[in-house]
């Protein structure tokens, strides 16, 4: 009797429990429905910008020599010391050109007085033209001799073209030098240039350049306004083009040419330019998508697009598939699925900080 009754007991929990599981089978389960963040899409002017590696370097470095050739007698500059414009860097024994023109000068004068003499002949009809002709051919040689041995006197000094800094000295005092022998180099310092190389997908982004901004760590300078100087026409050895911007090299700037830079170019898009955050991107393949956010049916869509350069701001630009006015989903993309209901988050107003309330 009392295994009957036990029996009888576990049959009904059995019973019991069956149908507890069938009930529950029968509940609709609710489906999760996920938020995300929506952006729609907007043409705005997008300013992009490229970030460049390169070195600085001084705007000339000219090697410096005579015109005319002799003993070295002065030599007045070391290197590292500055000079200006038409300073007197070096002279060379001015002697036998100090006699040259002195020569020169006697005989150009004899010329010129024949010269005149004979002019008022010819004018009074009383010698042949051809005569004349000979005695001026003579006037005109010894004025080009004089005005000669005047200029390789005056070239017996060397002279600064522009200021700057001596950075090399070739010869020493006393030598004798020929014409066209390097004497010293110098730099121009007043201004610097950042030579920079580019490849040819960034060529067209570097000409149609906004602003450019100079950074160099080792000389404290931060987003500095260079300007650009010049592109190359074609590619070096490397196949890269070579860039050149410039900048003033005030006083108050501890920068040296050998220095690395970074430049920062900013360009603008001539029209406006559909862009959307970077975060909306992903990527299968070699494919290129982002999620579109139909309203009407709150469920998302895979859509392929192009994209171009990165744009400022950590966003991208789009070239091609959404159009003005399109959804799409800015977070969390890579946890959605095609067709997936979803819902987009509010924004948060100004006196609900943070999105709690």
């Amino acid at each position: 009797m009392k295994f009957k009754n036990i029996f009888l007991f576990l049959t009904v929990v059995i019973f019991v429990s069956s149908g507890c599981k069938d009930s529950t089978k029968d509940l609709p389960r609710a489906e999760t429905i996920k938020k995300v963040k929506v952006e729609t899409i907007t043409g705005d002017i997008i300013q992009s910008t490229m970030t460049l590696n390169g070195k600085i370097k001084e705007k000339s470095l000219t090697s410096l020599s005579f015109r005319v050739g002799g003993p070295l007698e002065k030599l007045n500059v070391k290197q590292g010391d500055y000079v200006h414009a038409g300073q007197v860097i070096a002279g060379i024994d001015d002697r036998d050109y100090q006699l040259q023109v002195e020569t020169s000068k006697a005989q150009f004068e004899q010329a010129e007085g024949e010269y005149n003499r004979y002019k008022q002949l010819v004018e009074q009809k009383k010698i042949p033209e051809n005569t004349f002709e000979k005695i001026k051919s003579g006037y005109l040689m010894a004025k080009t001799s004089y005005e000669n041995a005047q200029n390789q006197l005056r070239d017996t000094k060397l002279k600064a073209p522009f200021s700057g800094y001596i950075y090399e000295k070739f010869v020493e005092n006393y030598q004798t030098v020929g014409a066209g022998t390097p004497i010293v180099s110098i730099i121009d310092n007043s201004h610097l240039e950042v030579v920079v190389p580019i490849s040819e997908s960034q060529l067209n982004s570097v000409r149609s350049n906004k602003k450019s901004l100079l950074n160099v760590a080792n000389a404290g300078i931060k987003q500095l306004p260079i300007q650009l100087l010049s592109v190359s026409e074609k590619t070096m050895e490397d196949g890269l083009y070579e860039v050149k911007f410039l900048f003033e090299n005030k006083d108050d700037l501890k920068v040296a040419p050998g220095m690395t830079a970074g430049v920062t170019v900013y360009n603008q898009s001539e029209e406006n330019q559909l862009s959307v955050a970077s975060t909306a991107i992903f990527h299968e393949k070699t494919n290129t998508y982002v999620w579109l956010y139909n309203p009407s049916t709150s469920k998302v869509e895979k859509r392929q697009v192009k994209i171009s350069l990165d744009g400022a701001n950590g966003r991208v630009n789009i070239v091609s598939g959404i159009t003005n006015g399109d959804q799409v989903v800015t977070a969390g993309v890579h946890y959605l699925v095609e067709g997936q209901e979803v819902e987009p988050l509010s924004k948060p107003s100004v006196t609900n900080i943070g999105g709690l309330l």
